[in-house]
């Protein structure tokens, strides 16, 4: 008769080691994995929202009939008022626009007409966890550089500055937030 032997008690306790560590690094890549797959999106939605608002303060969002949306900055003809976290000004199509940070929210008003931008950002519901907020110094989305030598002072240049967040716009709690920038060069269209 032969005799059978089995596993050694070291081999046993080398076996459970090596599934351990296995098990361990594959819970951390399935951790990493699904946070991703939630913060990725977040991160996406932020820097879509942050581009479109940019957009529509820089260029506007006429719409083919040309009966709704305004002309955006590029095409201002004179601006009057300029605050940090607001601008007033008439544009190409002598509307009257004013882009106001309001609280988290980005508020457009032409003529009269308030609205967010960008418009399906909601002032109730679920999107209250986005906010809007200005970037520059102090916290304010408009900064201004005035013409040199000019009397009276011409703005002739504005940076803005702009942050979209989700809740925190951390990683580690799985949110997402957007840092955007640009300048436009103020031409008085005659």
């Amino acid at each position: 008769m032969r005799l059978k032997k089995g596993f050694t008690l070291i081999e046993l306790i080398m076996v459970i080691a090596i599934i351990g560590v296995l098990a361990g690094a594959g819970a951390w890549i399935m951790a990493y994995t699904v946070k991703n797959s939630v913060f990725i999106p977040n991160q996406l939605n932020m820097d879509k929202l942050a581009t479109d608002a940019l957009s529509i303060m820089v260029e506007g969002d006429k719409s083919a009939d040309g009966l709704s949306g305004a002309m955006g900055l590029r095409f201002s003809k004179s601006i009057t008022t300029n605050n940090a976290n607001k601008i007033v000004f008439f544009n190409g199509d002598d509307k009257t626009v004013t882009f106001e940070l309001v609280g988290n929210r980005l508020k457009r008003t032409v003529d009269g007409d308030t609205t967010n931008i960008p418009t399906y950002l909601k002032d109730s519901g679920p999107d209250l966890l986005i906010s809007l907020s200005g970037n520059g110094s102090n916290g304010s989305l408009f900064t201004y550089y005035y013409i040199p030598g000019v009397y009276p002072a011409q703005v002739g240049r504005i940076e803005i500055n702009l942050i979209a967040i989700s809740g925190t716009g951390s990683y580690n709690d799985w949110q997402g937030q957007s840092k955007q920038a640009t300048s436009i060069a103020v031409k008085k269209l005659q």
